[in-house]
């Protein structure tokens, strides 16, 4: 973590404290001093996206009731399971996540806020509540403690008279054979401002240019954090890009699959296990039973996962045979094309910068480095329940006595993209994630149990899971999508999702 001095967080900088011990005088002190007008209270939504309500500082009093005690909401309004006859919420903020809004004209302060009940308890079926009362779960039963990171991928688009000269391979591109790296640049340093542990962001493989726009595909990577952070972060940074789109005149989208020829976009989620500041997924240069036990539980539940991971029609795009996305049950090392992923991690001593430069050489441990990656999730997962949904697959392969037998049989060493288009669909060794949101919501409903234990999902959650999923009605749009190409129906889909994540 940056220094407090260095930390690009404004807050941290001006309180000269990290921002998990920012308190409610910290907050009232920032906003009196640094002349805030305004307090912004934001939440996520059914839908994914953060919401604002507006509190205009007027008097010390009023800033610290509020501060103290919330806002009380319109929950149905919020989330489409709440009855409106019962639909009174509070909205309290979190102040961990307080940040200088760096778009407002009028100084503002924004902070994330959880959900309360009318009883004053916190809302059961909130997804940042599900997500915490899975992390509190996997730590009674096993002692460790849990970290996630996202790699957020986007499409970045809008009108071009110039041509972007270059491969057609975007991966890492630079400028002056990119055209949106300014606007992903000020992306990670807003993001960062905000509280976001940002590690590092680049182009990726999609850029084309059809129908007088140009696009270009960008992903933005994390440091590795307690969950609800990362979902945070993830959902800050959405905000943030969104917003870039409209300074830069762009459009800037999450959509899974923008067209079946070009690479779609995903959001894998990497995790680790800690145990007294140790790293439990790595020992002695090879992954541990920990490790092993962690990838069985999360592939014996992949199939339901995507009822979290995958909640759109186009979703399905991207998973299709032939797209370079894994959908295959399995997991490999340092494999791309399989649903999980090990990858290249730093076992050895070696300091590879003195190695390489021919300076005296100094053993360090890079093992707190290594991650797992889930590579099947996209955009329109709603962190917070995709995350905790990961974590019942955690806690259910290390309670597995038959776990590590099952990763040898879930293992692949082989390109199963390749190998994609020389095998019938049959004849495979691994089974494959549902196709369409009408099969995950058929797969949710065989395994609810797994995500009901332990009261973490409500069950009015997962029934509210699998009727939105069954909503969609796309039980016979998997068929046809083999059909698409790139034809009128394809882009009326795609645009009907363009931004509805």
């Amino acid at each position: 973590m940056p220094s407090i001095q260095n930390n690009p967080n404004l807050l941290v900088q001006y309180l000269q404290k990290p921002a998990s011990h920012f308190t409610k005088e910290d907050l009232i002190r920032y906003i009196e001093e640094r002349e805030i007008e305004m307090l912004n209270f934001r939440y996520v939504a059914e839908d994914g996206k953060l919401k604002t309500i507006n509190f205009m500082v007027t008097t010390r009093e009023e800033l610290d009731m509020v501060l103290s005690s919330g806002e009380r909401v319109d929950g149905s309004s919020i989330f489409s399971f709440l009855e409106v006859n019962t639909s009174d919420l509070y909205i309290v903020p979190r102040y961990k996540t307080a940040f200088l809004n760096p778009f407002s004209k009028i100084p503002s302060v924004d902070v994330l806020c959880s959900f309360y009940n009318a009883q004053g308890e916190p809302l059961e079926s909130s997804p940042e509540n599900i997500l915490k009362k899975a992390q509190k779960q996997f730590f009674k039963e096993t002692n460790m403690k849990l970290k996630m990171m996202g790699e957020l991928e986007f499409y970045i688009f809008g009108d071009s008279e110039i041509e972007v000269e270059g491969a057609a391979d975007g991966y890492h591109c630079a400028e002056p054979f990119t055209m949106y790296e300014e606007l992903r640049t000020e992306a990670i340093k807003l993001i960062a401002q905000c509280g976001g542990m940002v590690r590092f962001g680049h182009a990726e493989n999609g850029r084309f240019t059809y129908d007088g726009k140009h696009y270009e595909q960008h992903e933005i990577e994390f440091a590795p954090v307690d969950p609800e952070d990362a979902s945070d972060q993830l959902v800050v940074a959405k905000w943030i890009l969104r917003m870039l789109g409209l300074k830069y005149k762009v459009n800037v989208t999450f959509i899974p699959k923008i067209s079946l020829s070009q690479p779609g976009s995903g959001m894998h989620v990497h995790f680790l296990a800690e145990q007294a500041d140790k790293n439990m997924l790595v020992e002695n240069g090879e992954i541990t039973p920990t490790s092993l036990k962690m990838i069985a539980g999360v592939l014996d539940l992949a199939p339901a996962l995507s009822a979290f991971a995958n909640t759109t029609p186009v979703s399905y795009l991207r998973s299709m045979p032939g797209q370079k996305a894994p959908y295959r049950i399995c997991w490999g090392k340092q494999n791309r094309s399989t649903l999980i992923r090990v990858p290249l991690g730093w076992n050895s001593a070696t300091a590879f910068g003195a190695d390489l430069n021919q300076q005296e050489q100094t053993n360090v441990d890079y093992t707190f480095r290594q991650t797992i990656e889930y590579r099947g999730s996209d955009g329109s997962a709603n962190p917070y329940l995709f995350s905790a949904a990961l974590i019942i697959g955690f806690m259910k392969g290390l309670s597995d006595t038959e776990a590590i037998k099952k990763t040898d049989d879930y293992f692949c060493s082989e390109n199963l993209f390749l190998k994609e288009d020389q095998q019938p669909e049959g004849d495979h060794q691994f089974s494959r994630l549902p196709n369409s949101c009408h099969e995950a919501a058929e797969v949710l409903e065989n395994y609810r149990h797994y995500f009901e234990a332990d009261q973490i999902f409500p069950k009015s959650i997962i029934n509210h899971t699998i009727l939105k999923l069954r909503s969609f009605n796309d039980k016979e749009l998997s068929e046809n999508f083999k059909t698409y190409g790139e034809n009128q129906d394809l882009k009326e889909l795609i645009k009907e999702y363009l931004h509805y994540m």
